[in-house]
């Protein structure tokens, strides 16, 4: 037997397969609403697919049919890469090539392989995609790069969509399952809107389609105050207030 597995992830495995994210006890309501969140997107073509060294997750790749998407694309007849990841200390092993040609050979007789990176900490960066044939097709602000390997030259490529949702004053927050690490934020949202005595506006995403009309690329996860965007990363109590006040400074 190799030391190293690819083993991708069926509805049957829910809950009996350890999977790469959130499954430490502090993050055991996350990691639950991720697997309820997988059930319905593995129904519409997902593929969650760890890699395993020796028994253990060295990395994950998560990837779907671009119309279902939980980003800000139009990417049909393409797959597209949610999530990638390989451990710290399995890095510079090949593992991450792996994980990507797996999904390039799914990809055959499709368009080709999206997906959404930036330099910035949260998303893939492109390192390891530009070195393996991919290309820059579009980006978005405020760090957003949309790259594309294309398996059929003729295709077009895929595009960033400019959702022009009309977001409500006070705080907002745009959140979704699709991370368990994204658990408590609801809480600290409201929890700060009514330490500064604001409008709070909890947008719960459940659809692929939802994703794609949120006010940020990022799809699955935006704070904006006042329509201003802070960020779409999982934010404390300290760094969200911290993020408020320096839009208050500029007005």
């Amino acid at each position: 037997m190799s030391d190293v597995n690819l083993i991708t992830l069926s509805e049957a495995d829910l809950g009996k397969v350890q999977m790469f994210c959130g499954h430490s006890p502090t993050y055991r309501r996350g990691y639950e609403a991720k697997m309820e969140w997988m059930q319905a997107r593995l129904r519409e073509g997902m593929r969650y697919t760890l890699l395993q060294v020796r028994g253990h997750n060295a990395g994950m790749i998560e990837y779907v049919p671009g119309e279902y998407a939980w980003r800000g694309v139009s990417a049909k007849g393409y797959l597209f890469i949610h999530c990638f990841w390989v451990i710290g200390r399995n890095r510079g092993k090949g593992y991450g090539r792996q994980l990507l040609e797996a999904c390039l050979e799914d990809a055959r007789g499709m368009d080709g392989v999206a997906v959404m990176v930036s330099k910035a900490h949260w998303l893939p960066t492109p390192k390891l995609f530009l070195k393996n044939g991919f290309e820059l097709a579009d980006h978005a602000d405020p760090s957003f790069d949309l790259l594309v390997r294309r398996l059929n030259p003729q295709a077009p490529l895929p595009r960033f969509k400019r959702a022009a949702s009309k977001i409500p004053p006070g705080l907002t927050l745009y959140h979704s399952d699709q991370c368990p690490y994204t658990q408590n934020v609801p809480e600290i949202t409201a929890r700060v809107g009514e330490q500064l005595k604001l409008p709070v506006n909890i947008i719960r995403v459940d659809s692929a389609r939802a994703a794609q009309k949120v006010p940020c690329a990022y799809g699955t996860l935006a704070y904006f105050y006042n329509g201003n965007f802070l960020t779409h990363r999982p934010t404390g109590t300290e760094k969200l207030l911290e993020l408020i006040n320096s839009i208050n400074k500029t007005k």
